[in-house]
């Protein structure tokens, strides 16, 4: 099966986006919604876990996490990087996710991350993303997104997602946000900036 075009441009820049993902920490990166993110210990989903610096935060938080990564070299850095922690390692993709249809990966979860990834599917597609984030989530689980606002780098494939977009979606599959915030770029690339959402199944 050919790779989905959100994947464009990954594989290819993966020595780059591997020492640039593992400059700034979880805490830093979603640090005004923190408080958002299940306290107790719970099943995480980590979808598009790049090289597992949000998985491998949220296991040392006590969680139990599966960490969803198409593309090798990403998938393969994380593996060396974290070890420290104890992380489920999957290679799978949206939109199908095929590894997570049958028990156990397909949830519930208390938690699901999907930090970067919504931007790289247009709107058609984007609903079924999100009613399947739903379907996976428990009830009283959180739906945490970030989603990146402005200039789409050479290569790969992105599209502006308004927040109200995603609000409307979630809200469809019995998910109520809770919260979100605006934040700067961390790299400090310019014209970018980012939306950070959290939602919670009714």
């Amino acid at each position: 099966m050919s790779a989905h075009p959100s994947m464009a441009g990954y594989a290819e820049e993966a020595e780059t986006l591997i020492r640039n993902y593992e400059r700034h920490s979880f805490e830093e990166i979603f640090a005004d919604i923190l408080h958002l993110f299940p306290d107790r210990p719970c099943r995480a989903l980590d979808i598009g876990a790049g090289t597992g610096r949000h998985a491998a935060a949220l296991a040392r938080r006590g969680h139990a996490v599966v960490a969803v990564e198409p593309t090798k070299e990403l998938r393969e850095a994380g593996q060396r990087l974290h070890t420290d922690v104890p992380l489920t390692w999957i290679d799978d993709a949206l939109p199908e996710l095929a590894k997570l249809q049958a028990p156990p990966l397909d949830g519930p979860y208390g938690l699901i991350l999907m930090a970067a990834v919504l931007m790289h599917f247009d709107a058609d597609e984007r609903p079924a993303l999100v009613a399947r984030c739903g379907n996976m989530l428990a009830p009283g689980g959180r739906f945490v997104l970030s989603l990146r606002n402005g200039p789409i780098p050479a290569g790969r494939r992105m599209f502006p997602v308004p927040r109200e977009e995603i609000v409307a979606l979630a809200d469809e599959h019995g998910m109520t946000c809770v919260g979100h915030a605006e934040s700067a770029d961390h790299s400090g690339r310019p014209g970018v900036s980012w939306t950070l959402v959290c939602f919670e199944k009714n």
